[in-house]
């Protein structure tokens, strides 16, 4: 792992602590090491972005977590206990492409808007806030499935 990309999930990690809003407006900090700023997930020039293999097995990982959940997140049966290993079942998979991130810049920005909608579903979930943990790495889900490139993707409705 590069020193900045600890750096990026670092800061990633305060903004969520910090409860920031991650979709619309992500505290990030480039890989270059010049800081942090807003970041608000966009296109690229209107087209999605194109990623590498690793994003692409850990948001598919994450859904995969999310909707084999779906039923007792829905009928209310989803387990504190439960809802901790989804948590750290889909914290694994951030850390994983953290760990793995050869995006260039502009895209590992974009990727790290959208794994900050997913960590403040994982603080909910670890707090035991069932539904509005689910339901903010639902919506970064699609987020991701509407700015990225993931052949077969699918939103979870």
């Amino acid at each position: 792992m590069k020193p900045t990309q600890s750096l990026t999930a670092l800061a990633v990690s305060l903004a969520l602590a910090l409860g920031t809003p991650a979709i619309a407006a992500a505290e990030t900090s480039s890989h270059d090491g010049h800081g942090a700023a807003a970041l608000e997930l966009v296109l690229n020039n209107g087209a999605k972005w194109k990623g590498d293999q690793s994003m692409i097995d850990g948001m598919s990982a994450i859904r995969a977590a999310m909707v084999a959940n779906l039923g007792a997140i829905h009928d209310g049966s989803l387990t504190a206990d439960g809802a901790k290993t989804l948590a750290a079942d889909v914290q694994k998979q951030v850390d994983f492409m953290v760990e793995n991130c050869v995006l260039e810049p502009a895209v590992d920005e974009q990727l790290h808007a959208v794994l900050g909608g997913v960590l403040n579903g994982v603080g909910a979930l670890e707090a035991g806030e069932v539904e509005p943990g689910a339901v903010a790495i639902v919506q970064a889900l699609n987020a991701y499935g509407a700015h990225f490139e993931h052949p077969g993707w699918q939103d979870i409705e």
